[in-house]
């Protein structure tokens, strides 16, 4: 076997684990009221289909309404929420994995204002160890916990515990991490309490010691506990790898049989631009395995297994840790979104057939917002059982025109459902991933790029390296053609625009370097990672942006990072200005009412895309099966574009 370490048995307390993958626990949004529903239910049974050796449930809150932690959290605290559990424990059984799920309590959490109410606790204030609030603004003060209070939550965790037995479920996940409540009690950046809850380090972790004793009344000694705690807070005050180590110790001796070890996640680091926050569902400009050492450092003071994860992409990645004894088990979160059959592909030897996360950060995106989770390379995640790539009743003979990420999910599509499929690109397979991938901390994107490419060669989808054109329709006569011909840059229309010292954003992504003093016209994603490029490559680069601020249309968390990137490669930034002239020696600009110059050698264009439709204008005209996806159908994000290809393939 390629990856004996992954593919070998693993002991947690009493149960055994086939092999050493583990999904972690994600949040889904798929809950309605808190109940478990089909959705959700197909969601982990096509994980379980894939080979994982553990299923670890989202958090589910043991206590309403204080409890929550968001609108469509899962909930497990009385009774009434036991059927739906069990469906869904079973559902993951009978595909083969185990099943465990991970009780939680949000604490302060759930303090966040909306429109000036408190709606996720139904207006009450939330609970902490301490009147502090959460480290971001919009957030209100939570109530200090009384001793009594304390001690029901601790029974409500139990009493879920037992519920979790009850209905099915193999082993239980306490959630000590996250800035979630127990959290709150182990940190001394949260907890500011002086009695047996608080003060020194001993009274801070009685609320989980208490937690665990009173779980292991109700369920025995021997039903499998695993917790998963901060390995360091990185903020000033907060818990640090030594207190990890020494929890770790407290928790093998209190009967814990596994320790999954993630990052403390304080949310200040969203609002800070002096260091790269480390979070645990990092995106792509982080190191891979970034929070591997940090299991390493509690590895070393237990006997029991430990967990990592976070940006773990490949089998080989996974394999290596256990070979150098990291950790024990590999948790993986966000790659079973993109690929719910990562452990089944890396076992039968598939590993090129992997569709692997790029750590874009869309799914954790949308589950804050919150919406149903959603994937930018999985367009399946949440739709399984209605999204089924059966094979077509009528094979037909499909033309694609564009080889960018919406043709390129189309033709694998169409392929497997067994049509013959022609796919034109007149340049490179990938369309604008090609320039996507160029900016600094951005390489992942190849890795979507490299899966389509392996399933068309596998699929055996001719490949025509010109440009599908009316004529060509015409003569060929194909059954159907989609239409992914992308984008092509705006142009600005202003006195200038056409002088030799100007280029496009896609230009200078496509290899063109321009060297010396460069202003970039437009603050978008696109400029701003344009910026980036071009002043890794020595350039001094100003950005002239119209709004207020640039890259407002970035994920948070990849926007986090290209801004602390562009400050520190002392990028200068010049926000509600527009560029009204462009010369020889550089740009005119208008701020406020003000004109003045910026020299420059080059000036780059990045004022955003418009849809390429020359060809469907033309093929709108003709009686034949039409579909136009991706940019030239609006431009808008990867997903979108993947999305929209996916469900061509899938109609024809």
């Amino acid at each position: 076997m390629k990856f004996p370490k992954l593919f070998e048995p693993c002991w947690v307390g009493k149960l055994e684990l086939a092999n050493r993958i583990v999904a972690a626990p994600m949040a889904t949004c798929f809950p309605k009221d808190g109940f478990v529903t089909d959705r959700m239910i197909d969601y982990h049974a096509e994980i379980a289909r894939g080979g994982v050796s553990l299923i670890i449930v989202e958090d589910t809150v043991v206590q309403l309404p204080l409890g929550r932690q968001a609108d469509n959290d899962l909930i497990f605290s009385d009774d009434r929420y036991m059927p739906g559990m069990r469906r869904l424990a079973e559902a993951i059984k009978n595909q083969g994995a185990k099943a465990a799920i991970q009780l939680s309590h949000g604490g302060r959490i759930a303090g966040k204002l909306r429109n000036g109410r408190l709606s996720i606790t139904n207006g009450q204030i939330p609970v902490a160890p301490s009147a502090v609030t959460f480290p971001i603004p919009g957030w209100v003060v939570p109530r200090e916990l009384t001793v009594e209070e304390i001690e029901e939550i601790e029974d409500k965790f139990a009493e879920a515990a037992w519920g979790s037995k009850e209905v099915g479920f193999d082993a239980i996940s306490l959630h000590a991490t996250h800035m979630y409540l127990i959290n709150q009690f182990l940190s001394p950046y949260s907890n500011r309490r002086q009695d047996a809850y608080g003060g020194d380090f001993n009274r801070r972790l009685r609320f989980l010691l208490e937690i665990i004793r009173k779980v292991k009344q109700r369920v025995g000694d021997d039903f499998p506990l695993i917790c998963r705690i901060s390995g360091e807070e990185l903020v000033d005050g907060g818990l640090t790898i030594e207190d990890a180590r020494q929890i770790s110790r407290r928790l093998e001796a209190s009967g814990i049989h596994g320790i999954s070890v993630s990052m403390g996640a304080n949310p200040a680091a969203f609002m800070n631009l002096d260091y790269f926050p480390v979070l645990p569902a990092s995106p792509m400009k982080s190191p891979r395995g970034e929070l591997v050492h940090l299991a390493a450092a509690v590895k070393d003071v237990v006997s029991i297994p430990v967990m990592t994860s976070n940006r773990i992409i490949t089998p080989e990645q996974a394999e290596r840790i256990l070979e150098q004894g990291r950790a024990d088990l590999i948790g993986i979160g966000r790659g079973l979104l993109a690929d719910p059959e990562w452990p089944k592909k890396a076992r039968e030897g598939r590993e090129r057939e992997i569709r692997h996360c790029i750590s874009c950060t869309y799914c954790a995106k949308v589950t804050m917002g919150p919406m149903p989770v959603a994937c930018t390379v999985n367009p399946r995640l949440g739709r399984e059982r209605e999204l089924q790539l059966t094979p077509a009743t009528k094979p037909k003979t499909v033309f694609i025109a564009g080889g960018g990420p919406a043709g390129l999910e189309a033709a694998r599509v169409a392929a497997i459902r067994g049509h013959k499929v022609v796919l034109y690109e007149k340049d490179k397979l990938g369309g604008q991933l090609n320039l996507a991938c160029i900016p600094p901390g951005k390489d992942e994107i190849r890795l979507f790029h490299d899966f389509e490419q392996e399933q068309l060669d596998k699929l055996g989808v001719k490949i025509e390296n010109r440009e599908l054109t009316l004529e060509i329709v015409q003569r060929e006569k194909p059954d159907a053609v989609i239409v992914a011909t992308g984008a092509v840059p705006l142009h600005a229309d202003l006195p200038g625009s056409h002088n030799k010292n100007v280029v496009t954003a896609w230009q200078v992504l496509g290899g063109y370097t321009p060297k010396g003093k460069v202003v970039v016209v437009g603050g978008k994603q696109i400029g701003a990672e344009t910026a980036e490029y071009l002043a890794t490559k020595g350039n001094e680069v100003t950005i002239v942006e119209t709004s207020a601020a640039i890259a407002k249309d970035t994920l948070v968390r990849i926007r986090q990072f290209l801004l602390l990137s562009l400050k520190f490669l002392g990028v200068k930034v010049l926000t509600n200005a527009t560029v009204e002239e462009i010369t020889e020696n550089g740009v005119i600009v208008n701020r406020k009412g003000q004109r003045f110059p910026i020299e420059a050698d080059t000036v780059v264009l990045a004022l955003g895309n418009k849809p390429n439709r020359e060809l469907a204008s033309q093929l709108e005209e003709l009686d034949i099966e039409l579909h136009i996806v991706g940019d030239c159908a609006g431009v808008g994000k990867m997903i979108k574009a993947i999305k929209e290809g996916f469900h061509a393939g899938l109609a024809l």
